[in-house]
């Protein structure tokens, strides 16, 4: 992530997206414009963020990871980042992934909770926001158009979970979270080793993200 030192650019993004109309009043509160590259991670599952981020240009995909939860992907290019986990208190259920390069209006929420949660207009907005995001993922999952293959669930979990690109995970439990057998586990990893994806350690057994 990278943080844009240009208030003047900031604030025409500012005017452009309509994001002061979002506020009873903008007394308080911090913006930075940020911009993420391909790959990177907006939130990630089981963290808890302390800004929401206004989504101006590109493409976040939002999934889950974890044991027993849905691994449906869904697509987003407009809205909040973080606003269920602001409202909630808790950590994030899925992770956010910037498709391509994305730029986005970072609002700080460590301080000023009480602040937010007693401006009307803007829990009038986070309410849109939060019904039309439970839509699209609604919709994405009945349809069932956008879902990861298996070797993508796998992958992606493995650079969410991995420590400095070491997989520290057991095989063992990695194919009980997968729902694969042991055996079914091998070959996937060893596909993507074969993809360039991954690569076999210096210790029988284990990998690393490429």
């Amino acid at each position: 992530m990278t943080v844009l030192d240009n208030e003047v650019l900031r604030d025409k993004l500012m005017e452009q997206f309509h994001i002061k109309g979002c506020f009873e009043s903008m007394t308080g509160l911090n913006f930075d414009l940020v911009n993420f590259s391909a790959d990177e991670y907006i939130v990630k599952e089981g963290e808890q963020p302390d800004s929401i981020y206004f989504l101006l240009v590109g493409t976040v995909k939002l999934y889950a990871c974890s044991v027993k939860r849905d691994f449906g992907i869904v697509f987003m290019n407009k809205g909040l980042i973080g606003d269920a986990e602001f409202v909630t208190g808790s950590a994030a259920t899925r992770s956010a992934q910037v498709v391509g390069d994305a730029l986005c209006m970072r609002m700080s929420t460590r301080t000023g909770r009480h602040r937010l949660m007693s401006d009307r207009t803007f829990l009038r907005y986070l309410a849109q926001q939060l019904a039309e995001k439970l839509t699209l993922t609604e919709t994405a999952n009945d349809q069932n158009l956008q879902q990861m293959s298996t070797e993508d669930k796998l992958y992606d979990y493995l650079k969410m979970s991995a420590e400095d690109g070491r997989i520290t995970e057991t095989l063992g439990t990695i194919s009980q979270l997968m729902g694969v057998s042991y055996r079914h586990l091998i070959r996937m990893m060893n596909s993507l080793v074969d993809e360039g994806k991954l690569r076999h350690g210096r210790r029988k057994g284990s990998y690393y993200i490429a």
